[in-house]
């Protein structure tokens, strides 16, 4: 049984400054636990609520195997520590990375400058896994990456993610990348860029854009082509297409 004092700790994972002072996340669903067990060493402790023991044993098997603590939990205790409206009966503390080095050989970057939707940020996480842009660098004012609700919509992608928190985009500039902006008031598509180089793909915030210093910086803007109709594509939509146009080589 969780002591008060574990509850209380574990409640403290839905705020920022929870997340900040233990340097841990949370994850919730037998999907995300078991890939998260599955495809990384993040996971610091499984909590499953006691109505629900029988129906996780492969997620059992695989914390004995992993040597990763197992804490039932009554479900009245669990309903306070789940994000969601109708509890899956499980979830896990998930260590925050905070050593990580930036690779400035990589030949793409994502550089997300006040993103501040946590749907929106999940969402772009989840697309870079998958065309497999590993390095993601956030501005100050972007929203936390490991709000409960960015990791829900991001899948899992965190695992697949370096992701490094307060970066400016002249740390880009000094290691030679083509500074590449979305912007639907563009000229330029992603097919006039030189897939050669280096290049680091910019997205800012819906309700803000990027401001005067960072388009200064900025190399090329680039926009998606409108076939049909609508005013614009959220930022994830837009972010999505262009990084798969990117990523090609």
């Amino acid at each position: 049984m969780l002591s008060l004092n574990s509850v209380k700790k574990i409640k403290s994972l839905k705020t920022k400054k929870g997340r900040d002072a233990e340097k841990l996340f949370l994850i919730e669903g037998k999907r995300s636990v078991e890939e998260y067990l599955l495809k990384s060493d993040l996971v610091n402790e499984v909590l499953v609520s006691r109505s629900e023991i029988k129906n996780y044993d492969s997620i059992f098997d695989l914390c004995n195997k992993k040597k990763i603590k197992i804490s039932l939990v009554e479900d009245n205790t669990f309903k306070k520590l789940s994000d969601t409206k109708t509890p899956s009966g499980i979830l896990a503390t998930c260590k925050i990375n905070l050593l990580l080095r930036k690779n400035f050989n990589s030949s793409r970057w994502l550089f997300l400058y006040k993103i501040k939707d946590p749907g929106n940020l999940g969402t772009i996480l989840r697309s870079a896994a998958w065309f497999n842009i590993k390095n993601i660098a956030l501005s100050k004012d972007c929203t936390d990456t490991f709000n409960n609700k960015v990791v829900r919509s991001a899948m899992g992608a965190h695992i697949y993610l370096k992701i490094h928190k307060g970066v400016q985009v002249d740390e880009f500039i000094k290691n030679n990348y083509l500074i590449v902006g979305a912007d639907q008031n563009a000229n330029n598509t992603a097919e006039q860029i030189d897939l050669s180089k280096k290049i680091v793909l910019c997205l800012g915030g819906e309700s803000e854009g990027f401001d005067n210093l960072i388009i200064k910086k900025i190399n090329k803007l680039i926009s998606i082509k409108k076939i049909g109709h609508g005013e614009s594509l959220n930022v994830a939509m837009a972010g999505s297409i262009l990084m798969k146009d990117l990523s090609q080589k």
